[in-house]
């Protein structure tokens, strides 16, 4: 194939090639349109014989448009495809990291390392697996890296497209599609191939990251094939001796020769691959340095005395609440059942809001730019309160500084438990009512709500059944903005490090009464809506769990964590649903302050309220 360089294809001008490979080029281009850098996959036309190719078009445009489907933040979307003189090309997001396969030196990377590196991607893969997408060309050069280390999954496309029955033989090996370093015995003897093969390969590069090397090599492909089918796996300890045997063995799990052998799921490799990255509670932070090196660099020669005064004073506030802290009756607490449901489900029925439709069309939310101007109490610490000018909202006082975000034992998207640094903020002592949000409605900012209630306190104090937007609308008119998942995580806590629960570790029946499956924990039983939790956290805060779900900022992503800001994360820039706090289910497992519920923005419940964050001016 000629060179494209310079050329056009569409709207998309070819700017450099990326890459080359026997069945297609990748090129670097702009497109013109949306005046962005884009990736374009060409396929070689004389790849396929010419009796062949209409079908293949055909078969490639269907394919396309399924592929455009996949929705993963570790995987590369597929933005458009066409045809240009018969010859099919896929467009994609442009990551300029490079690849895997480049990064990769032939030396051992820890194991640690490693394994939160390619968690993501298999969870990528689970990903595609449920929709019924087998990648089948796993290897480093399909990997590629983004500018701040995450790994990105790319050429499904390709792989799923020539692995169609009429282009078997296009590969001239007999065996199908695939790249024989890393492709599973299966393959090379021509079998059926299903999702057990990826799990094979990815096997294959947690092996080359670990040990600085493939496990076959020869000097052929068909030989290196022979090796995969045949010859046993070198043992990983052989080239590094003090790998930990729970890191050997996930690897022979993973690289069985018989694929009933193997983890039988994607979704099961990837959650030995966190456990292995987390298996202390604490993961291997990635590009991030160490804690004492950004104490270093952020700490002063000189610090001025009235920001002393304020550490010293919240030094003090801190640990005051940890003495009393100590004198929280335990009597008639009971053990909080196994965690057992990893997904949020309402309790009550979703109604969709009255927002316009041109508003429900939003892909992506403005990140958050503004800062209220705000005059403080001289001296801030914890249990300094503020009372908001435009409600009359009481707020609490939240200092800034670390703390450790997620749980190490908890469902999928609450790992890896990484540190997390925020700046102070201002938070609602309490959720915001009906009778609040009736008060921006006659100011003429925010857009009448009938939300759908249970058992509604007077006043409207439960069940406040708002939207996001509604949420968001609110918070704005106040001079704030909703918390970032983060900030209500921080707050939950009330300053009690690592426990599940706003006020502790194990479900206190004297915090309130609690209903539906509460009673395997102790728990009196009372009819739907009675749960109120009437003692404040460490931060002076009520009802941070078990009373309704609470509206946050952030976009939800299950693997998120893994590339985590350290300071101020604000979540993903997209998404499709919106992160829910507080356990307003009937579920125990759903109170702990690190689990993770999401909906859609549009949603309204009886059991979704939301509560406003303010910051500090710049000059405090």
């Amino acid at each position: 194939m000629a060179s494209l360089i310079g050329k056009s294809l569409g709207r998309y001008h070819i700017l450099e090639q990326l890459g080359e490979g026997g069945m297609a080029t990748v090129y670097k281009a702009f497109d013109t349109r949306l005046e962005r850098e884009v990736a374009i996959k060409v396929v070689r036309r004389k790849a396929f014989p010419e009796e062949k190719i209409e079908r293949i078009l055909k078969r490639f445009d269907r394919e396309a448009k399924a592929l455009a489907k996949l929705n993963h933040a570790n995987i590369i979307p597929i933005i458009d495809s066409g045809e240009e003189d018969g010859t099919p090309y896929l467009v994609m997001g442009y990551i300029p990291g490079g690849t895997l396969k480049e990064k990769l030196k032939g030396k051992p990377i820890p194991w640690q390392e490693v394994a939160q590196l390619l968690a993501p991607i298999a969870h990528a893969l689970a990903y595609s697996h449920k929709q019924n997408i087998v990648h089948r060309d796993i290897k480093p050069s399909n990997i590629l890296i983004t500018e701040n280390g995450q790994l990105m999954l790319t050429d499904f496309g390709i792989a799923r497209v020539l692995q169609a029955e009429e282009t078997l033989d296009l590969t001239g090996t007999g065996m199908g599609v695939g790249t024989p370093e890393y492709m599973a015995p299966e393959q090379g003897l021509g079998h059926k191939v299903d999702h057990r093969a990826d799990i094979y390969a990815l096997g294959i590069i947690f092996y080359e990251m670990v040990t600085g090397r493939k496990p076959f090599q020869a000097d052929t492909p068909m030989a290196v094939v022979i090796k995969q089918i045949n010859d046993p796996l070198p043992r990983p300890t052989q080239f590094v001796p003090d790998l930990p045997k729970d890191v050997e063995k996930t690897l022979l799990k993973a690289l069985a020769k018989d694929p009933k052998n193997r983890y039988q799921r994607m979704g099961e490799f990837a959650l030995a691959l966190e456990k292995l990255a987390d298996r202390q509670g604490k993961v291997v932070p990635i590009r991030r340095k160490p804690a004492r090196d950004r104490h270093k660099k952020t700490k002063k020669i000189t610090i001025p005395s009235k920001t002393l005064r304020w550490i010293t004073l919240g030094l003090v506030g801190i640990a005051l609440i940890f003495g009393a802290s100590r004198l929280i009756d335990i009597n008639q607490m009971a053990e909080l059942f196994p965690t057992s449901t990893p997904t949020y489900t309402s309790t009550a029925t979703l109604v969709k809001t009255a927002v316009p439709s041109a508003t429900l069309q939003i892909t992506s939310t403005p990140r958050i730019t503004t800062t209220p101007t705000l005059t403080a109490t001289p001296a801030l610490g914890v249990g300094s309160t503020w009372v908001r000018p435009a409600d009359g909202m009481t707020m609490m006082y939240i200092p800034a500084g670390e703390f450790e975000m997620g749980q190490a034992d908890g469902n999928y998207g609450e790992t890896p438990v990484h540190t997390v640094f925020l700046d102070a903020f201002w938070i609602d002592k309490n959720e915001v009512t009906n009778e609040l949000y009736q008060k921006c409605v006659e100011a003429g900012f925010c857009e009448e709500n009938q939300p759908e209630l249970f058992n509604a306190d007077e006043g409207g104090s439960f069940g406040v059944g708002m939207s996001w937007f509604h949420g968001n609308d609110y918070c704005k008119w106040v001079g704030g903005r909703l918390p970032t998942e983060a900030e209500w995580e921080k707050a939950a806590r009330g300053s009690l490090v690592g426990k599940k629960y706003p006020w502790g570790d194990i479900l206190e029946c004297l915090q309130g009464e609690a209903y539906g499956s509460h009673e395997e924990a102790g728990c009196k039983v009372t009819e739907m809506g009675s749960l109120r939790l009437t003692e404040p956290n460490g931060y002076g805060l009520y009802e941070m769990a078990g009373g309704n779900w609470e509206w946050v900022f952030d976009w939800y992503n299950a693997v998120y964590y893994y590339n985590s800001p350290y300071e101020n994360p604000l979540g993903p820039i997209d998404g499709k649903t919106k992160v829910l706090r507080g356990g307003g289910g009937s579920l125990a497992d759903t109170f702990r302050v690190s689990y993770r519920g999401q909906n859609s923005p549009v949603t309204k419940s009886g059991n979704i309220s939301f509560r406003c964050v303010v910051d500090l001016s710049p000059e405090e």
